[in-house]
């Protein structure tokens, strides 16, 4: 073996060095995301009950744009 038999050792805590690192970062990320997500849900909340008739207009487009892109498939 290159590593005088002992490179699968070295190897795996490598590996498992690495993994630990994105898993970390990944975990960093989806705090992130989650934060945005409820800073969006809060901005939609509001508008929401500022402009209700214009809320459920958007609502209704984005629902018939998405049946019609999912009516083509």
């Amino acid at each position: 073996m290159e590593n005088g038999g002992r490179g699968g050792e070295g190897t795996m805590d490598e590996m498992r060095h690495r993994a630990e690192e994105l898993a970390g970062g990944m975990q960093e990320q989806l705090e992130g995301l989650r934060g945005y997500a409820e800073d969006a849900g809060e901005w939609i909340r509001g508008f929401a009950r500022e402009r209700p008739i214009a809320a459920v207009a958007i609502a209704v487009g984005l629902g018939f744009l998405a049946g019609r892109l999912l009516s083509r498939t």
